[in-house]
């Protein structure tokens, strides 16, 4: 790390701890069900799938409507309402030059559902981003602002809470202190996973990443057996801390690193910047969170990793093993209230063997490992090498290691892609490696018939891509960008010719296909002969043609109130317009009900006249509802 960036870092460290100990005691109030005590299901810091996550999500039973209080005197200056994210938000910036964040909420108290009612009116939109001026809403603390939610991206009724510095870095609400949550459970130990880091690494005389169990007697948890390794290592902890009443796995904001009583690596979330929040992908074992859905806090900066949570990181936190050498490591994992649990392990230093008498622990044929394609085969008892192929010719590949019944292989993906490997017995497996792709710069991709570009801020670090474009066995058309070992840090975007003449392409649009099959909407479009879209994800994707409009169907309707179920199949809504009587009238959009409901600006006009609704979805398909209310 260069020294400009280490001062800014240490800077930013500074301001944050500065921050926590300039707020005053109980300058905030508990937003919901202030002096009883609560429950949490989701705390600052807590390993999203893709995000880390940025406040307290507090429980509310199961249900909606319950108070939400100001924590804090201040005035609104952002109001937020929207189908996605956040939903129904409110931000309350407070003289302390902190802003408080109240996310999912049903609805905002009487005075500010007006003020944002009218700019609705004046927009002429459902969705807002609205900023008022400086104490042009004024609160105070303890004021109900709103009531519980689960709007926007929420999966369930609860009230997410952020306290955020002056610079709009979240900060951890538990840190500074609340007597409604209770907690002196020590952080869990769930596994924990060492991975070899280059060619000449092994673990327990192999290649790859490997998870061990522990066992646990009180809050301490151990490896139980001496692990062997040399080389190059890094080390991974599943973990997650548990609050008094709740069931619910947290982050563990603090982990400790020590090797031999030295402290190697230091971990501490005390702040996120929203900037940050996607490099959770890289904090994090991607590969491993795709498998088993377990995520992984890497005990070492990877390539890429920009964050500044690791306080101290010798060698970038991995560990260096040499042959009869000794490593005791030792795991402190601290929570917020300062609850400690420790994870204890040895690695003993060995030599590298060509021969194993262990067996060896099955890999996928072809998986890639960092820079490093695996390959594995059946062990003949005279030939055992194989025919690399790539684009300057071929060469032979002796096993790197094997035992009686396999052969493993491993090949530098930096000094070539492989095209294919003919094994001993005359198999054949194409390897179809596309291009590698730099990080930090624009790179393209040029095929017959598909472009894939990557812009400089797509990537984290250096990824190999295999990509096809092809017609499955139901001649369905595929784009594949296959082996989804690698997170994106900002969209790539695909540009292809159709490989079927089809009627009306411009009708057509691109589908990410799942596990199963299902397809989900994707967007992009077709423009001089060819299809382009961008995607934040490897996958599938294939083309399909939405001719079915959306559906309406009414569901009630009262003096002042009118509500219609809406669905799409395919594609899904894209947008939907309301008017009465030739004006605009404002629809309210509930989408994980498919529920609209108009609200009238002036509340005592009763909706009469002639009614029209129009919904399109996202392929321009459009229906439309009419209705003369009497």
């Amino acid at each position: 790390m260069r020294l400009s960036s280490l001062l800014v870092l240490l800077l930013v460290g500074q301001l944050v701890f500065a921050q926590y100990d300039a707020i005053e005691p109980d300058y905030y109030q508990f937003p919901i069900q202030p002096d009883k005590i609560n429950y949490l299901s989701g705390n600052m810091g807590e390993l999203r799938a893709s995000h880390f996550h940025a406040g307290l999500d507090i429980k509310t039973q199961g249900k909606e409507g319950l108070s939400v209080y100001a924590a804090a005197d201040g005035w609104v200056s952002r109001i937020r309402i929207g189908t996605g994210g956040y939903g129904n938000c409110l931000y309350i910036q407070h003289p302390n030059g902190t802003t408080t964040v109240y996310a999912h909420l049903q609805r905002f108290n009487e005075d500010l559902a007006q003020y944002a009612l009218e700019e609705q009116y004046k927009r002429k939109s459902f969705s807002v981003n609205l900023f008022p001026k400086r104490n042009q809403l004024q609160i105070k603390k303890g004021q109900v602002i709103g009531l519980s939610g689960n709007t926007g991206s929420s999966t369930g009724p609860h009230l997410h809470f952020e306290i955020r510095g002056a610079r709009q870095e979240v900060l951890d609400p538990l840190r500074i202190g609340f007597k409604e949550i209770e907690d002196d459970i020590a952080p869990e130990a769930g596994l924990l996973a060492i991975k070899t880091m280059n060619l000449d690494s092994r673990v327990n005389d192999q290649f790859g990443r490997f998870e061990f169990k522990l066992e646990r007697e009180g809050n301490s948890y151990t490896v139980p057996d001496t692990i062997l390794a040399i080389g190059k290592i890094g080390l991974e902890l599943y973990t997650y801390d548990k609050l008094n009443g709740a069931p619910n796995r947290n982050g563990v904001p603090i982990i400790e690193m020590s090797v031999n009583d030295q402290i190697h690596f230091d971990l501490e979330i005390d702040s996120i910047l929203f900037s940050q929040q996607k490099s959770v992908l890289i904090h994090t074992n991607y590969k491993a969170q795709r498998e088993s859905r377990r995520r992984f806090n890497k005990l070492y900066v990877d390539d890429g990793n920009k964050l500044g949570f690791y306080q101290k990181a010798v060698n970038n936190g991995f560990i260096y093993v040499e042959e009869d050498e000794i490593k005791t490591i030792n795991l402190q994992l601290e929570d917020a209230y300062g609850n400690e649990s420790k994870v204890s392990l040895v690695i003993k230093g060995t030599t590298k063997k060509e021969e194993l008498s262990r067996a060896i622990f099955p890999k996928e044929n072809g998986q890639v490992i960092d820079n490093t394609l695996v390959l594995s085969y059946v062990r003949d008892s005279l030939k055992n090498k194989l025919t690399i192929y790539n684009q300057e010719g071929s060469y032979i590949k002796s096993p790197d290691y094997f035992n009686e019944s396999v052969n493993i292989y491993l090949l530098d993906l930096r000094k070539g892609l492989p095209k294919n490997v003919v094994f001993s017995d005359g198999t054949k497996v194409p390897l179809n490696f596309t291009a590698k792709i730099p990080a930090g710069i624009n790179h393209s991709v040029l095929n017959d018939t598909y472009s894939l570009k990557f812009t400089k801020n797509s990537l984290f670090d250096t990824i190999y891509v295999r990509t096809d474009h092809y017609l499955d066995s139901h001649d369905s058309e595929i784009i594949e960008i296959k082996d989804d070992l690698y997170p994106l840090k900002g969209p790539i975007t695909f540009e292809f010719e159709s490989l079927v003449e089809r009627d009306s392409l411009e009708f057509y649009q691109v589908y990410k296909l799942n596990r199963r099959g299902q397809p989900s909407f994707a967007g992009g479009g077709f423009s001089d002969g060819l299809f382009k879209f961008n995607t934040s994800s490897f996958g599938k994707f294939t083309l399909l043609r939405d001719e079915v409009p959306p559906t309406i169907k009414q569901i009630s309707r009262r003096d002042d109130i009118i509500s219609f179920r809406i669905r799409d199949a395919l594609s899904g809504i894209n947008k939907f317009e309301a008017k009465l009587n030739g004006e605009w009238i404002l629809m309210n959009y509930e989408p994980k009900r498919n529920l609209i409901w108009s609200e009238r600006l002036d509340k005592n006009k009763p909706l009469r006249g002639e009614f029209e609704l129009k919904v399109l979805d996202n392929a321009g398909n459009e229906s439309n509802f009419t209705l003369k209310i009497e």
